[in-house]
């Protein structure tokens, strides 16, 4: 299979040469290399169904039809500019050839024909085109669409990434090379728009065709391969979404909207996990791609971090873990930028900016720590035993605290030095905003340690992470602040660290320092044998007596006696009889 695929492409690569090589050096006319590779390709497919007819497992019949078709669909193709055919015209050629050559396929059960002539075809199809982007796009879109059915096979997988990568890759890097100003561009436009609209139609025609297909004699379509197809929708979009980033205003508002409009849709209709996860993708890249067209600087990070946001409340309202998944991939974006803003920047900018930047900062670190919680509740949610759930969401939340402590610097100095230039201050308040980070970091760590109070291995982690972080915020006051920073601000950082290292230490002494329960009390001393207070003097007959304590109950079950009463239990006093029921105290028989 691998030597008659690779004599395949080497075949193929001979048409090329015959199509365009040979009219550039004048060899042939331009009538004669058609004929000549029209006669070339029949006859390799005539060859392929003789051998499938004597020998139906030979692995030649398959390569030597798939060559053959491929061959076919580069003729047709390099007829319009060799011979001046009309592009419609042989776009029907074109057509009516994929399809018969896909009923081969499918009547052989051979996908190794569907792919060599796909990936023959869609390779080489811009080699002889002559130079004609447009009519190249064409003929490849018009290969991916009409061979979509193909791919209904159960199993077909290869076919389906044939047919779909080599279009996407042409189609959007001719979009991203070309200038907005082309002529060619509404055409590329249209292109893409027409490969977008066809996973949709994919995926709506999918079931019931292939359940048509059943009583022609094939294969029920089985969910792997319902699950392949639903793949398809983010690659088949993105040449539109490219078109949408580099078109002007009004034409990127419009494809950007279309596409978020039918990605929403099928969002909301779809009931297949796979499906729903490629809308999803296709969702956040409509609504990418208005800002990136139209936004640049802050405002396209801020965008970012709140479509970000956004995802991760549609994950906390609905369930949906693909909206988690792309809300944790893109949130990439607005961490890497946050820790780039981190030092100190020395440009002039208005207040305005200023403002902004601290914005974009706030809603940044805003989104790295959602994030992190998020995937903290997921990973606690789907522990198993013998680990422990709340330890490894402790972990997280650790990890959280980490990232807002260190992310914090940038919107907080920016926000001082907003308020700086707003009040005629020209040179900003960048000291003062490292020492209100400082300030800011410990309340922060301050929260998680007053909430980590308790038993359990989940808040002693989260107490080990608020000792680790206190300890560094406090290397950082020392050695960095006290340095760097000016008199007053750092007054303002070494008392305010004091202050809260003060308060998180009388919570933490009352929480210790708490009495116990009467019951714990009761059971601490019945462990340790008999207290302090059985062994103090207690006047005769008062309930303090050596039987009971005081504010204790008596514990020790009674004995029974005559009357079953813990009085009658009692032993005589000197040497009379047993007390009665109601009395107390010692007595005589009567007439003594």
């Amino acid at each position: 299979m691998v030597i008659g695929a690779v004599g395949a492409a080497v075949l193929l690569a001979g048409v090329v040469m015959l199509l365009v090589l040979a009219a550039q050096h004048g060899y042939f006319g331009p009538l004669a290399r058609v004929i000549a590779c029209g006669v070339l390709a029949v006859a390799l497919v005539t060859v392929g169904l003789i051998i499938h007819r004597k020998d139906p497992g030979n692995v030649g019949s398959p390569v030597l039809a798939g060559a053959g078709l491929a061959a076919g669909y580069l003729d047709i193709t390099a007829m319009t500019w060799l011979l001046g055919t009309p592009v419609r015209a042989a776009m029907g050629v074109a057509a009516v050839l994929t399809l018969a050559g896909l009923g081969l396929a499918w009547w052989w059960g051979a996908q190794l024909i569907a792919v060599i002539a796909t990936v023959g075809a869609l390779v080489l199809v811009p080699f002889v085109s002559g130079d004609d982007l447009l009519t190249a796009t064409a003929f490849l879109i018009l290969l991916t669409a009409v061979s979509t059915p193909a791919s209904w096979r159960r199993g077909w997988h290869v076919l389906l990434g044939c047919r779909v990568l080599p279009t996407v890759i042409y189609l959007t890097t001719l979009i991203l090379a070309a200038s907005p100003t082309d002529s060619r561009m509404p055409l590329l436009r249209v292109g893409a728009a027409v490969l977008a609209a066809i996973p949709f139609l994919d995926w709506w025609l999918l079931r019931p065709m292939a359940a048509r297909l059943v009583r022609l004699g094939g294969e029920a379509v089985d969910p792997a391969t319902v699950r392949a197809h639903a793949l398809t929708v983010v690659p088949l979009t993105l040449p539109l979404w490219a078109a949408a980033i580099s078109s002007p205003g009004w034409v990127a508002a419009l494809l950007a909207t279309a596409l978020l409009v039918v990605s929403l849709v099928h969002w909301v209709v779809a009931k297949d996990l796979v499906m729903v996860a490629g809308c999803t993708v296709v969702t956040v890249l409509a609504g990418l791609a208005l800002p990136i067209a139209l936004l640049e600087g802050d405002a396209l990070w801020l965008s970012v971090a709140l479509l970000c946001l956004a995802l991760l409340d549609v994950h906390r309202r609905t369930g949906q873990v693909s909206a988690l998944w792309v809300a944790v991939v893109f949130a990439t974006i607005p961490l890497v930028h946050a820790i780039t803003a981190l030092p100190d920047q020395q440009t002039t900018r208005s207040a305005a900016e200023r403002a902004l930047e601290a914005l974009t900062g706030l809603a940044e670190t805003a989104t790295v720590v959602a994030v992190l919680l998020m995937l903290g509740k997921v990973a606690a949610e789907s522990t198993r035993p013998p680990a422990n759930p709340s330890a490894v969401r402790s972990g997280w939340i650790v990890a959280a605290t980490t990232a807002a402590c260190l992310l914090l610097k940038g919107p907080v100095t920016a926000v001082t030095d907003t308020i700086a230039l707003l009040i005629g201050y020209q040179d900003g308040a960048a000291p003062l905003g490292r020492g209100l980070t400082t300030v800011c970091a410990a309340v922060i760590v301050t929260v998680l340690l007053m909430k980590s109070r308790g038993a359990g291995r989940g808040a002693a982690i989260r107490r080990v992470g608020g000792y680790v972080l206190m300890g560094l915020i406090l290397i950082k006051l020392c050695l960095i602040d006290l340095e760097y920073l000016d008199g007053v601000v750092r007054v303002i950082a070494f008392i305010g660290v004091g202050l809260l290292m003060l308060t998180l230490a009388t919570a933490y002494s009352r929480t210790i320092a708490s009495p116990s329960g009467p019951d714990q009390e009761a059971t601490d001393s019945d462990a340790a044998g008999v207290g302090a207070h059985d062994l103090a003097p207690h006047p005769a007959g008062s309930a303090g007596s050596a039987t009971s304590a005081p504010g204790r109950p008596d514990r020790r079950p009674p004995r029974p006696g005559p009357t079953g009463g813990p009085d009658a239990a009692r032993p005589p006093v000197d040497g009379g009889a047993a007390g009665p029921p109601g009395g107390g105290g010692s007595w005589a028989p009567p007439g003594t």
